[in-house]
């Protein structure tokens, strides 16, 4: 059975696209890897022949077969805002993964996916879920008073960050930063790919 990852904010332009694709090339050492574009937008569509070892999944609009697919393990890119069908694609789930950037609009923004994926939880006690910064401008933006703005969130926010890197932005047509020269960039989304593989129980 499949484990369903799901990438979720109602802000746009905080990397989740960008982000699930590189967790899935992560993922895809050991791992059977697919990867299903929920966004309207179809980012990662787009990139169905340029992707290499991953499947990208046509639900064909249904979430409830997700877990049955033949996969390891399945990303899903959701759409940049709160749309009636994340509650549904939440319980499909194993782990949503929240990725925000290191400001306070930003953490604001996330309040209202943080209380669905609360109300999911309750309904579904097993769902794991997770907050990373992502973008970030080096490490120093995360600073001790947005890190205290997160202390009452009943989200954890991971150990692991994502940095605003050049080569994350290229990543999308270069294969993932896995097969850029930026070692920083490996470390980085590596230890975020073991962090929810740890939290998962994988």
């Amino acid at each position: 059975m499949a484990r369903v990852i799901t990438l979720a904010h109602q802000k746009g332009g905080v990397g989740k696209s960008t982000l699930a694709l590189n967790l899935a090339y992560c993922f895809q050492n050991g791992l059977k890897i697919g990867l299903v574009d929920a966004d309207l937008q179809g980012s990662l569509s787009g990139l169905q022949l340029m992707v290499d070892g991953i499947n990208l999944i046509d639900t064909n609009d249904d979430f409830s077969t997700l877990k049955e697919q033949p996969y390891d393990v399945i990303l899903v890119d959701t759409p940049p805002y709160l749309s009636n069908r994340l509650p549904e694609l939440f319980l499909q789930s194993d782990y949503i993964l929240v990725p925000t950037k290191a400001g306070f609009f930003d953490l604001m923004a996330i309040k209202s996916t943080l209380a669905l994926i609360q109300n999911s939880m309750e309904e579904k006690p097993g769902l794991k879920a997770g907050i990373v910064f992502n973008m970030i401008k080096g490490s120093s933006s995360i600073t001790s008073e947005i890190r205290t703005l997160t202390k009452d969130f009943t989200i954890p926010v991971l150990k692991s960050f994502v940095s605003d890197r050049v080569s994350f932005t290229r990543s999308t047509i270069s294969g993932g930063v896995l097969q850029t020269t930026d070692d920083k960039a490996k470390s980085e989304i590596i230890a975020l790919a073991d962090e929810i593989l740890t939290n998962l129980g994988i």
